[in-house]
Order: C-alpha cells, then structure tokens, then sequence
C-alpha cells in the first residue's frame, strides 16, 4: 500500500483466510487505515452443495438457512429461512415471523443455497468480497470497500448500498487459489501453514504463484513437507479408467505391435525397390524382322487351311 502496489495474499483454505484477516485487520486498526467502530452484522455462510445434496432431506439438519435465489414453494426471491426438522420427504422451515411451512424436496426444487448464518465484524474502511449475484448491481466475485454503515445498509466508497436483505459476503482481504484464478496483480504472498497442507497439491500451488507479476513470496512453518506437499497432483482417476486400464493397455500393446510390423514390411520393401534393376534386352524389332516374322505367320496360317486345322 505504501508503494502504491497492487497485491494478493492467498491461502488453500477458509480456516486460514480467516486467521489471515483477523492478523490483517488488527495491522490495519493499529495503522489507523481502519476505524475501530465495529458493526456486527449476521452473513449468510454458503456451504456450496451440489444438486443431489439438495435433494437429499438426510444431508439436512436443526440451524442450517435456505437462502432462495428464485420464488419456490411460497417462499419469495432473496429470502432467507433457517431449518427447524428434517423430515421424510422434505423439511420443515422457520421463517422470520416463527410460522412454520413445509417445503418438499422434489426433484425440480434445487433454486436455493444452503448454508449458515455467521458473524462478521465490519468498520468503515473494509474490504469485503462480494459472494452472490444480485440483478446487475452486486456481481459475486466483485471487491468493494466500506464507507459507512447507517443501520443495517452498508454505504461503499462507490455510492452504492448493500441493502439489509443483502447479506452474502465475507471480508476481502484474502482468497483461495481458485477465486485467484484470472487475477493478476505486482505482488502475490501465498500462506500455507502444516494445518491447511491437505488442501495443497501441484496444480494449486501453481496457479497461486503465478498471479504476481514481479514477486511472490511463500510463507509456511514447514519447508520440507510443503516441498514434498507440492509434488502431488489433484487430478484423479475415474473409476471406469481403472476398470479398462489393463484392457486399454493391452489394446495399446498390440496397436503398436501392430504398427512395429508394418514399418518392418514396409522397410523390407523398400529395401526391395532400392535395389537396381537388371538390364533388360530391348524388344523393339527391326524391319527386317517383322517381314520375317509377317511372313511365317502367314505361311503357318496357309498350311494350316490346305490340311483342313
């Protein structure tokens, strides 16, 4: 910020970008670029389940919120309910009011997401990153910063409110590798403590490092195992390419069997038609010798007519 740089600071997991905001945070209290009034304000957590575990009431349980981004079921666009039971064949939602509605989980019912609610501190002079798309306002993925707070709207540098029903973002200050992705910025600082190494491999730490385009810097309390960590790849074997390997193996063995004979044929045979041919007797004949050879076939052809052949 001093040298008027831009940066990214990356981490593999939640837990560590929230230990690294809270470090940043406090740094940028004691700097004076960060007010000390606090606001707490409650955000919806997503816990990014996919369709089937929509669908499936077993995956549900007691405080989890339903936040629809479509009016399903009697429920309006943007709202958010909390879980009170999970039943059979659906669930039993809670809304703002304490009335209780019950909400089938059928199959054509996957336009909501599921997650928590949390607390988030927020000052005037945050940075908070935008997590879900609202119209053409509010872009998820977008990094705005906090002017001011007048109740439960949030006013940003830009003249733009978030607005109370509005609550589906989280502090700014740092991101996974995959948000990551796409961004290109001078500096790159990349956090990886032993206590996030499972989410580490080959193809995150790459695209994590690759973002800085003058300098990169890696912190970690374990060298050795984060060098060993790093040698891994995240990408894996489906099972059916385990159930045909051996097959496609040896498919692939007798293919180049295969072409390994064909090459030998073909070297023979060129070998062949390299080799000069022998010289040959012309047959083109004399004039000489085709009278002679006009005049015994007609002489065969009389004798054969006075015999009666």
């Amino acid at each position: 910020m001093e040298k008027r740089k831009t940066a990214l600071l990356v981490a593999p997991t939640w837990a560590e970008i929230e230990a690294l905001t809270e470090n940043v945070r406090n740094a940028m209290k004691a700097r004076g670029q960060l007010q000390s009034e606090e606001r707490e304000f409650r955000v919806f957590d997503s816990m990014s389940w996919t369709k089937a575990q929509k669908r499936d009431p077993r995956q549900y349980r007691s405080g989890l919120v339903l936040h629809f981004h479509q009016p399903t079921g009697g429920f309006a666009r943007q709202k958010s309910v909390e879980v009170e039971k999970s039943l059979e064949d659906g669930l039993q939602l809670r809304r703002e009011d304490g009335s209780v509605s019950l909400f089938k989980l059928d199959g054509g019912r996957a336009c909501f997401e599921v997650g928590e609610w949390r607390s988030l501190k927020i000052a005037p002079g945050d940075k908070l990153l935008l997590q879900a798309n609202r119209s053409r306002q509010f872009i998820n993925g977008e990094l705005v910063e906090v002017k001011a707070v007048a109740g439960q709207s949030i006013l940003l540098s830009d003249g733009r409110t978030l607005p109370p029903d509005y609550r589906t973002f989280t502090h700014g200050y740092a991101v996974t590798s995959h948000a990551a992705q796409g961004k290109t910025v001078d500096n790159v600082v990349l956090v990886a403590s032993s206590r996030s190494f499972a989410a580490v491999n080959r193809e995150q730490f790459y695209v994590s490092i690759s973002r800085g385009r003058q300098c990169c810097s890696v912190f970690t309390d374990d060298k050795d195992l984060l060098r060993a960590q790093i040698t891994h790849s995240s990408i894996r074997t489906a099972a059916v390419e385990v159930v045909t390997a051996p097959k496609t193996r040896r498919a692939l063995v007798q293919q180049l069997l295969a072409w390994a004979e064909n090459f030998r044929r073909l070297v023979s045979l060129g070998q062949v038609l390299s080799q000069p041919l022998a010289p040959q007797k012309s047959t083109v004949l004399s004039r000489k010798e085709r009278m002679h050879n006009r005049y015994e076939y007609h002489h065969s052809h009389r004798q054969s007519r006075t015999l009666g052949v």
